[in-house]
């Protein structure tokens, strides 16, 4: 007996040590979260799983809270899934962790932009709080909602039901001790105002911003009231971008006497994150003063503390700000350092930028791209200085062209959220390839005027085009609105030949040139240049074979197989309905299918036949050199809205990809997508179709940029691949044969008909 009482006495104080441990482990994993130290958190919330029971309460709470930390890091779908498992029995669980779970899923489903989902966890969340009676959930789960319509500020009741959602949590959370929520509850409403940028919620803006600011500064001086100071710096700057002349200059000094404050908080608190955060800030103050000396110093500042707290995300900011400021002053040298200094911090963790503020829209162009811009312009500025000089012109222009591969890269791993998307290893395309009757053109869409850089057989050229980049984007916008409704073109489409074609239409003919590869950017991925009307009347397709392509090293040479090709033929001809989007019927689909079928052999899967498991089990068997989806289907600049349509399902390009690669084949030689079309109007739905074909794993893609008549599609779609397997065309050849023939015929010569079609990647 004595012995049982002893044990259990030794179980109970063994007991008493792991749950103080658990709750000094708990202690420390809310620092971390509270110092951004979300990998730290990661693997501590691992050992405390460890030793807790996974069906228990507690173990759900660190669940949660690593699915906060992985958000944080940018691993939105390994955060998802730490959490779907337990969708099924989360009824079994507590009201508060019922509302953190459902809070948490809502916020992730926001960042992988799925609005609806994310509205309805939320409001189950919401009503769980209100019938629980837990004020600071139900004041959680508001800011969920205020931000989830706040990203969509630009619809008006969804901007109306963001302050609703705002101005609610902050009247309910006074009754809070929670000061720093409080006070973040009221910079997130200033954002909201400030983000709509109405004439007439100017002075509601400036009533918030300034109210935020009162409450704020009434806080004890710790690192986070730091933070939450400079947020409102910021919004005074947002302020200053947005007013007029006269006006800028009082929101730039709030935003700087806001800067000295927390300068004065840091001096007492003495803390490396915030002195790195303000320094940066205030060189950001100055540099939009055009004081880039005072900003330089300021951000060298910035930039030492943040190497003593390892902040990559920080160090990243300051270089590219450097790189920025040096160049204004004309050091280019130095800029050209400091831009590489960025790009190297920025590889390892583009992820976490990817998602890090839905905030801000299209993040990508805004803290991404535009590093890689600035730094190509800077190297294309130096070739187009040292014309006379064949190595260092040849050089620079090979610096300009690198860097912009570089970042379109970064963009498909950014569209398809998968870092392996654009890793290829065999028989690149490369600068120095030789190719005979090729010219290669990169188009360049530098922030005020657009440039090209040309390889043709004989070396390098480089053009500036002759318009300011925000005019030729409104023509090439206009222009892709009005041809596939049949609109007028003639004029816009000429304006575009003596822009670009014709500074450079001899030096094409004197060099002999038969095939233009085209790597486009900005807004130039709308279009087809295949349309570029010349001074005779002619389209360019009738003078020059067309390739599109994503960049050089993503595009993979080698000869199509033409001798034993075998094909995998689906299709879909009935109409499809999925919620609101509605596609119709394509009834000469069949006949498609039919005409290919006899001219390259294969198997053909239509309608009820087309699923995703007919598909597994005949591409795991069968050596395919050919893949041929007619079926409609969307690109769009999320893989969540880029899927093509199957029988009553949607097939997505992840999906997609996941079968090709269990194919005996090493690769697809062709994938023809006929009847898809990209999203209208958006620059990375374009680029992601292009980058589709590689995602997917073939070497060349057949695709149309917007739907086509299907009577239409199936002319060309037939021709294409009669030139290519019986009269043994290259692609690019056997694509213009293909479009030559409908333009040929009065019916068929708008090209709304035909010049959709476009042919990626491999041309040969």
């Amino acid at each position: 007996m004595i012995k049982i009482i002893s044990l259990t006495i030794t179980f109970i104080c063994l007991n008493v040590i792991f749950v103080q441990a658990s709750q000094n482990l708990f202690s420390s994993i809310d620092q971390m979260i509270i110092n951004c130290q979300y990998e730290q958190a990661i693997l501590l919330i691992q050992q405390l799983q460890e030793k807790s029971d996974p069906k228990s309460s507690d173990y759900l709470q660190m669940q949660i809270i690593k699915s906060n930390a992985l958000k944080a890091l940018g691993r939105h779908r390994q955060a998802l899934d730490v959490l779907l498992a337990y969708t099924p029995m989360i009824n079994n669980y507590p009201p508060d962790i019922q509302v953190r779970f459902y809070n948490t899923l809502g916020s992730l489903y926001r960042y992988l932009s799925q609005m609806k989902k994310s509205s309805l966890f939320l409001q189950k969340a919401l009503t769980i709080a209100r019938q629980s009676r837990h004020t600071l959930l139900f004041c959680e789960t508001l800011n969920e909602i205020g931000l989830l319509y706040g990203d969509h500020f630009d619809k008006s009741h969804y901007y109306q039901s963001a302050i609703d959602a705002f101005e609610k949590a902050i009247q309910f959370s006074h009754q809070l001790s929670k000061n720093y929520f409080h006070a973040q509850l009221m910079i997130h409403l200033a954002k909201v105002y400030v983000k709509k940028n109405a004439k007439n919620h100017t002075k509601k803006s400036i009533q918030t911003i300034n109210n935020a600011r009162n409450y704020v500064s009434k806080l004890s001086d710790t690192f986070r009231k730091g933070c939450l100071l400079l947020e409102i710096a910021h919004l005074y700057g947002m302020l200053a971008k947005k007013s007029k002349k006269e006006d800028r200059s009082s929101w730039i000094y709030q935003s700087h006497q806001i800067c000295l404050d927390v300068e004065n908080i840091n001096e007492k608190i003495n803390d490396s994150r915030l002195a790195s955060k303000l320094y940066y800030q205030m060189g950001e103050i100055y540099e939009g003063t055009n004081q880039f000396d005072e900003a330089i110093t300021l951000t060298k500042k910035s930039i030492f503390f943040a190497q003593q707290t390892n902040n990559s995300y920080d160090l990243y900011m300051n270089y590219w700000q450097l790189g920025r400021l040096y160049r204004k002053s004309g050091k280019i040298n130095k800029a050209i350092n400091y831009y590489n200094k960025a790009i190297q911090v920025l590889a390892p963790m583009r992820e976490q930028i990817y998602h890090s503020d839905l905030t801000k829209q299209n993040l990508f162009n805004q803290k991404i791209k535009p590093v890689y811009l600035e730094l190509s312009e800077i190297y294309f500025n130096l070739a187009a200085a040292n014309t006379e000089s064949d190595e260092k012109y040849k050089k620079f222009i090979q610096n300009a062209w690198l860097t912009m591969d570089e970042v379109k890269s970064a963009e498909l791993e950014d569209i398809f959220n998968d870092p392996c998307v654009t890793y290829q290893k065999e028989n690149n395309l490369q600068l120095n390839n030789h190719l005979k009757s090729v010219a290669i053109i990169y188009f360049i869409p530098f922030p005020e005027q657009p440039a090209m850089i040309m390889r043709m057989p004989n070396g390098f050229m480089h053009l500036r085009l002759k318009i300011e980049t925000k005019v030729f984007n409104k023509m090439i916008y206009k222009l892709r609105k009005e041809i596939p409704d049949w609109g007028i073109f003639e004029e816009d489409a000429a304006k575009l030949y003596d822009l670009i074609i014709s500074p450079i239409y001899k030096d094409l003919k004197k060099q002999h040139i038969k095939t233009l590869v085209i790597a486009s950017d900005g807004a130039m991925r709308l279009l087809p240049i295949s349309i570029f009307f010349s001074p005779d009347e002619k389209f360019l397709i009738e003078e020059f074979e067309i390739v599109t392509i994503p960049a050089l090293h993503l595009t993979r040479l080698g000869k199509t197989n033409r001798k034993t090709p075998n094909g995998l033929f689906c299709g879909i001809t009935q109409g499809h309905t999925f919620g609101k989007l509605r596609f119709e019927a394509l009834p000469h689909i069949s006949k498609e299918l039919e005409t290919i079928k006899k001219i390259v052999p294969g198997d053909v899967f239509i309608d009820e036949g087309f699923t995703e498991s007919n598909l597994k089990s005949n591409i795991a068997d069968k050596r395919y050199s050919i893949v041929h989806l007619a079926t409609h289907g969307e690109f769009g600049s999320i893989p969540e809205k880029t899927f093509l349509v199957a029988h009553k399902s949607k097939l997505t390009m992840n999906s997609l990809e996941k079968l090709i690669k269990k194919s005996q084949s090493s690769s697809i030689d062709l994938l023809t997508l006929s009847a898809c079309q990209t999203a209208i109007g958006d620059e990375r739905a374009a680029f992601g179709l292009a980058g589709g074909a590689i995602k997917a794993g073939a070497k060349c893609a057949i695709a149309t940029l917007w739907s086509v008549d299907d009577y239409a599609s199936q002319k060309i779609i037939s021709e294409f691949y009669h030139n290519v397997y019986k009269k043994h065309y290259s692609k690019a050849k056997a694509m213009q044969q293909a479009q030559l023939t409908l333009i040929e015929r009065v019916q068929f010569w708008h090209p709304a008909v035909w010049s959709a079609f476009l042919v990626i990647g491999n041309w040969f």
